[in-house]
């Protein structure tokens, strides 16, 4: 399964009803249905990110960076509708040691540390060819986002890992879950 980000903005006349206009219609038109979407609206509504996600193989719109799912983790509300959602682009410079250290940091010391936090729905973790990294993380409330922020920063480092490979987020976007439609083959 693979993902792609694209942005979009709400029409001036389209209210706060988070129904209609569809984003993902909107913002897909001429690529095709996804198999899938996760729609992250932040708190000015106004506008907000769509999440497409495709079956392996399937083309992506053109210009568009396409993100390989590397890894999720099921948190203990595993199952239940998503509410909040924060998304996270690690390495903007693509640079490839940076992305391994992000990924072992992810498997070996984050995950296991959030994994029982109360409220997280689960975390997809996926990587672009050009080693950028994208976590979609979804919760059933803001202060999970809140929890989860604040165990990462009391998580010790490994044994052998580099301060200097782990800079941190390029960005965040924290906001409202619109529509969370994961295919069954990334739940599971």
């Amino acid at each position: 399964m693979h993902a792609t980000v694209h942005p979009y903005r709400r029409p001036a006349d389209a209210g706060t009803d988070p129904v209609a206009p569809d984003p993902v219609a909107a913002v897909l038109a001429s690529a095709g249905d996804p198999a899938g979407s996760i729609v992250v609206e932040p708190g000015d509504g106004d506008g907000g990110t769509v999440v497409a996600l495709w079956p392996d193989g399937v083309p992506v719109p053109d210009g568009t960076r396409s993100y390989l799912l590397s890894d999720r983790v099921d948190g203990l509300a595993a199952g239940r509708t998503p509410l909040f959602a924060q998304l996270t682009w690690v390495n903007g410079a693509g640079d490839a040691a940076v992305a391994r250290a992000a990924e072992r940091g992810g498997r070996e010391r984050i995950h296991p540390a959030i994994q029982d936090v109360e409220g997280l729905v689960g975390v997809l973790v996926f990587r672009s060819a050009d080693d950028r990294i994208l976590v979609v993380g979804l919760a059933t409330g803001l202060e999970t986002h809140a929890e989860v922020r604040d165990r990462i920063a009391r998580t010790p480092l490994l044994p052998g890992e580099d301060p200097a490979l782990l800079p941190g987020a390029d960005r965040i976007e924290l906001g409202r879950v619109l529509r969370a439609d994961v295919p069954a083959e990334v739940r599971s």
